[in-house]
């Protein structure tokens, strides 16, 4: 057990970071990830600044030396697309597109469903089919912007398209744009995240990415590790065995896991 997708109250999160390792050690896990978003100056709210930032670092560091022996911690950051560059030492990056830019506007992907539906009809004329080609196109060029070791949420743009009402998924357009920008993505990073946030908070049906597109993934010879993007206790590793089974009906053998040597592969 592993979750590498991880918030406290460094940035968006609801728990200290003592906490959710003490949380991480109830749910079984033998090794846990930090991922602080990292600073963005238009998202003040939900990232770490510079300063906050050293200190995650820090405390993290004072951490893994107090839960020697009990669980392994790594020291991760989740950079978004339009943010910051980081300048602490982390063991991995996970590359994310929260927002896209329309001229000097920053509209939320995933904030609220009324900021993502204004976005649209203000920049996108209603049209969501462009909005998710603006976003995929971003999307894109994520791995090369942030130097993620994988990639985060790919698919977060469908988070307030409850069954279909807002898009259909199915789409040519939309379709079309999502796997451009993953070929574009694996030329660069080919490891995706498959994350359970959207179950856990939602209760959606699948994770991030889709079904549908975790099965283009793995056509494309694309590799995955299941997170839960915690905010909370609750949702450490959130259904990580009904992943594994999905993930072995999507075709794949095995999913990868982080040691201090890098990652590797575990099978399904």
């Amino acid at each position: 057990m592993q979750n590498l997708h991880s918030h406290t109250v460094y940035c968006d999160g609801s728990l200290t970071l003592d906490e959710m390792v003490r949380a991480a050690i109830s749910k079984g896990c033998s090794s846990f990830g930090f991922s602080g978003h990292s600073y963005a100056p238009f998202d003040i709210k939900g990232c770490m600044d510079p300063e906050t930032t050293l200190r995650y670092a820090k405390e993290i560091g004072e951490l893994k030396e107090i839960y020697s022996g009990q669980i392994e911690l790594f020291t991760g950051i989740e950079r978004e697309y339009h943010g910051d560059a980081v300048d602490i030492n982390v063991d991995y990056t996970i590359g994310s597109v929260h927002y896209i830019k329309k001229g000097d506007a920053y509209i939320s992907i995933d904030s609220s469903a009324e900021e993502f539906t204004s976005g649209c009809e203000t920049f996108f004329n209603g049209d969501y089919y462009a909005m998710a080609e603006y976003y995929y196109d971003a999307a894109s060029h994520v791995a090369t912007e942030t130097q993620a070791d994988f990639i985060g949420h790919f698919d977060i743009f469908s988070k307030f398209n409850f069954g279909g009402s807002l898009f259909d998924e199915s789409h040519p357009r939309y379709v079309g744009a999502a796997l451009a920008a993953m070929d574009e993505i694996m030329k660069a990073c080919n490891l995706f995240e498959v994350n359970t946030a959207p179950i856990f908070k939602y209760g959606k049906p699948e994770p991030y990415p889709s079904v549908r597109l975790l099965k283009a993934l793995r056509e494309r010879g694309g590799e995955v590790l299941i997170t839960s993007d915690s905010h909370n206790a609750e949702s450490i590793c959130y259904m990580f065995d009904e992943m594994r089974e999905m993930l072995k009906s999507c075709g794949f053998k095995y999913m990868k896991r982080l040691t201090p040597g890098g990652f590797v592969d575990v099978a399904l």
